[in-house]
């Protein structure tokens, strides 16, 4: 049942980020070429070590499920569903509700999307980016037991 996963960008995103942050050090060609290298190369890995560091980890264990800094324990989730780039749209766009907790990322290959039923708690809902989002959905099923 425990899960784990840090939904990370994948290697050619990081290989464009880098390419970004790198390419303002074309700025300072004209002034210095050992400079602008040097900015570039800093630049560069600034903009990969923000990428990796800006993803969320996204857990479930014994204590609950964790997805980035929000945190729920077990008796208040409800049904989860495994959802599509095209199912993921609509949750997104017009099926919205604004008070729903979204820990997102763009590039991640799926999402679930987890129906909270703690009476106390105005949030309707969770919408979770992840890389495996079936093992996601099944290790919470296995959680909500």
């Amino acid at each position: 049942m425990p899960y784990h996963e840090r939904v990370q960008p994948s290697l050619p995103l990081l290989a464009l980020a880098a390419f970004a942050g790198a390419s303002f050090g074309l700025i300072l060609l004209p002034l210095s070429p050992l400079v602008a290298a040097l900015v570039a190369l800093v630049l560069g890995a600034a903009t990969v070590a923000v990428a990796l560091l800006a993803s969320p980890s996204v857990v479930v264990d014994a204590d609950g499920f964790r997805a980035g800094s929000a945190r729920i324990e077990p008796e208040f989730l409800g049904d989860v569903e495994v959802l599509d780039r095209e199912r993921l749209r609509a949750v997104l766009g017009v099926e919205a509700d604004a008070r729903a907790h979204l820990c997102h990322r763009a590039y991640a290959a799926g999402a679930v999307r987890v129906e909270i039923v703690d009476p106390r708690d105005p949030t309707p809902y969770w919408v979770v980016s992840s890389n495996r989002p079936a093992e996601l959905a099944d290790a919470l099923a296995v959680l909500r037991r």
